[in-house]
């Protein structure tokens, strides 16, 4: 049970489904990067090596790709999330996730539990991310899908509701196998950038190659320029629905005070409604053991119908 907008509840439904999808991809990530610093510890100093194992391994993208990703969408993995070791972060995904999806009672309200949220709805950003970018179309299985079902079961009266049905059937660039065989139909080939005539009757009038490579560079452009919007769009409905399911995250406007003043920050924690132990609290430090069993508490909770 968590604190929603809504009253203190667990998703369910669409919901739910997005939020453990994300979680699974999170935990298959962390782990394999436990097993690779387990299995290698005469290499534990060659960073290099070992990132580069990891994104091969896992079909994640490197962590330079992964900052130009933050970029493009805006979601950026929370310094408060992102700043503990491997272990401790399964421990917060183990904690969040067992209230969110179930009876267990949320634990006290703290920054590293609000990151933590914020962190796996990072997790479906770069998710899409990486759908738009693979060209991937939207279907039943696809992120951009469960994002949409997620934030319909959300906010069924969002004015937003409509201009993403339109948007997200007819201009996003990887387009539902059923809108892309109709649009073929008409002689558009939804896997090509908007061309105008001028630019097309130039090239059936025997352009030169100086010209149609200019054309193509143009092309180009004007289709990467629209890949990113993309991007920032969905990363957009992303933080929509963080808002509409979880509310404001106070860490955000207690974080500007957490090193100055403390009887400031004490007024302005009080004036939230929480004590001095927001800031405070921190994910304990876990032995392998331990690990294993969040590890295994984990999945049960998102595979649990598998």
């Amino acid at each position: 049970m968590w604190p929603l907008t809504n009253g203190y509840d667990c998703l369910d439904g669409p919901e739910a489904e997005l939020f453990r999808g994300a979680v699974g991809m999170m935990v298959d990530s962390l782990v394999l990067q436990l097993n690779l610093r387990d299995s290698a510890p005469t290499r534990a100093d060659d960073s290099d090596t070992l990132d580069s194992e990891l994104d091969w391994a896992t079909g994640q993208t490197s962590a330079e790709e992964a900052r130009g990703l933050d970029e493009l969408t805006g979601l950026v993995i929370p310094h408060h999330f992102a700043m503990w070791e491997t272990e401790q972060q399964l421990w917060l995904l183990e904690r969040v996730t067992a209230s969110v999806l179930g009876p267990r009672p949320a634990p006290p309200a703290a920054a590293v539990f609000e990151a933590t949220i914020e962190a796996i709805y990072v997790e479906v950003g770069d998710l899409i991310a990486l759908e738009i970018a693979e060209s991937s179309p939207i279907e039943p299985s696809s992120w951009r899908q469960s994002l949409l079902n997620a934030f319909t079961s959300r906010c069924p009266q969002d004015s937003m509701l409509e201009a993403m049905h339109i948007e997200s059937t007819a201009i996003d660039p990887c387009l539902p196998p059923a809108i892309a065989r109709q649009l073929k139909r008409y002689g558009y080939d939804p896997e090509q950038p908007f061309i105008d005539s001028e630019s097309g009757d130039d090239e059936r009038e025997g352009a030169t190659s100086d010209q149609a490579a200019q054309n193509a560079h143009i092309s180009e452009d004007a289709k990467a320029s629209r890949q990113r919007d993309w991007f920032a769009w969905w990363a957009m409905i992303t933080a929509r629905l963080v808002d509409a399911t979880f509310g404001p995250r106070l860490y955000h406007d207690v974080e500007a005070f957490r090193d100055g003043d403390p009887a400031k920050l004490a007024e302005v924690l009080q004036a939230k409604g929480v004590n001095r132990r927001f800031t405070r609290r921190i994910p304990p430090l876990r032995t392998k053991q331990q690990t294993q069993t969040t590890v295994d508490r984990l999945q049960r909770l998102v595979f649990k119908d598998q």
